[in-house]
């Protein structure tokens, strides 16, 4: 019988899975239609930050369904920190409109990601089955 915390685990596993994927999914693309230098209008250590989340939002996803589940929590959370305060520069100071939609979204998905890492942490580092 699946227990209440093994649906939160796979609910937000899911979540994680897809909002990581169309992140890691949308920066390959952008580096694979414009190249090595996709965000060549930007300051370079954002440019170098949007290009690393092709390999960063994989490893939360390969982390989270690993037995490193925890690492692949503080990841997710330390990613889309990072994001949130990366995009938010280029709205706010950079003035480039399109992350006018961007930043609330991925706002939004830290704040589920903070809130939920409580309710879904493991009691014991490796832990596969049970989750608290």
């Amino acid at each position: 019988m699946e227990t209440r915390s093994d649906f939160r685990f796979r609910l937000v596993s899911r979540l994680f899975l897809v909002c990581f994927g169309i992140g890691a999914f949308n920066h390959a693309r952008d580096f694979l239609t414009y190249g090595w230098r996709p965000y060549i209008w930007a300051p370079t250590i954002l440019e170098i930050f949007w290009t690393s989340l092709i390999l960063l939002d994989l490893l939360v996803i390969a982390l989270h369904f690993s037995q490193f589940k925890r690492s692949g929590l503080l990841l997710a959370a330390a990613v889309m920190i990072a994001d949130v305060i990366a995009n938010t520069y280029a709205l706010a100071v950079l003035k480039i409109a399109a992350f006018g939609v961007a930043v609330p979204l991925q706002a939004t998905f830290l704040g589920f990601i903070l809130g939920s890492v409580p309710f879904i942490w493991p009691r014991k580092a490796g832990q596969s089955n049970h989750w608290q």
